[in-house]
């Protein structure tokens, strides 16, 4: 009599791989997001809000917008890669709490918005009509944030108008240094040199690079996806391989020539801008 085990290295290390395929950063973003505005949508309806100025009925008009924006996200985590919806999202809620009295909440909002759309490439062309009509929408909604404080006191809203204003720029100008100096620091992490003797063809950033495709042995390709999983060292790979630390070294070195790098750091590097599969 024979017992089966169907939970055998190579199954569980598959199970854990589409793990990880699926809570990539976006869906784990998508689903906090979610999680935020159904809390806010319930929140909005059990609490009358203190003032608006274009909507209707403050206490549902709000609480629809939550909700449906909490379903959309939703969807986003099954799908995450809509870009269009999540810039949707951001700007719809962004001036929603802005207009509600949330107004840093909304600033917050709005300065996510515009990074996520430049990181996506929405400023690629026209730039200079792009930012200008960003700037006017944010406008229209600060003027309108401060209508109820214009009737009152003239002074008060000029005054809440310019602090605002200046918080948003703040905002704006920060998020810009932060993304800035990430490109900086991710610019000094590239290789400066390559091999000139290698010319291979690598696929476009993002998409997959399949190491078969290069002419690496099995031990190879176990080496580099393992070295790629847990970041370890020669010793380590040894050890895990059962074979020398010098097999280690002379392994990796044919894929270092083939890939034009130097080194397990500038493999690394290069390696990072694709999905690496076998």
């Amino acid at each position: 009599m024979y017992l089966q085990i169907n939970n055998s290295p190579c199954i569980i290390q598959k199970k854990m791989k589409s793990r990880q395929r699926f809570f990539t950063p976006a869906r784990i973003m998508c689903f906090l997001s979610s999680f935020a505005l159904i809390i806010a949508a319930i929140t909005s309806y059990n609490h009358e809000p203190s003032s608006f100025v274009i909507f209707p009925n403050p206490k549902i008009s709000v609480f629809v917008i939550n909700s449906v924006c909490a379903l959309i996200c939703i969807c986003l985590t099954i799908f995450p890669h809509n870009v269009v919806l999540q810039c949707s999202i951001l700007f719809i809620q962004a001036i929603t709490t802005t207009l509600t009295n949330y107004e840093m909440l909304g600033t917050f909002l709005y300065a996510a918005f515009i990074i996520l759309c430049f990181c996506n490439g929405f400023f690629k062309t026209k730039l200079k009509e792009k930012i200008a009509a960003i700037i006017f929408v944010w406008f229209i909604v600060l003027i309108l944030y401060g209508y109820e404080a214009f009737q009152k006191n003239h002074s008060r809203w000029l005054f809440n108008f310019l602090l605002q204003f200046s918080i948003s720029v703040f905002f704006f100008g920060f998020y810009f240094y932060v993304y800035k100096k990430l490109e900086t620091l991710l610019t000094t992490l590239v290789p400066a040199k390559k091999n000139p003797a290698t010319s291979i063809q690598l696929p476009k950033p993002g998409t997959d690079l399949h190491l078969s495709n290069y002419n690496l042995t099995n031990r190879q390709i176990r080496l580099v996806m393992e070295y790629l999983k847990s970041n370890s060292n020669y010793e380590a790979l040894s050890k895990m391989f059962y074979i020398s630390k010098s097999t280690v070294k002379k392994d990796m070195t044919e894929v270092f020539s083939k890939f034009g790098v130097l080194n397990l750091k500038e493999l690394h590097i290069l390696l990072l801008q694709y999905i690496v599969k076998p």
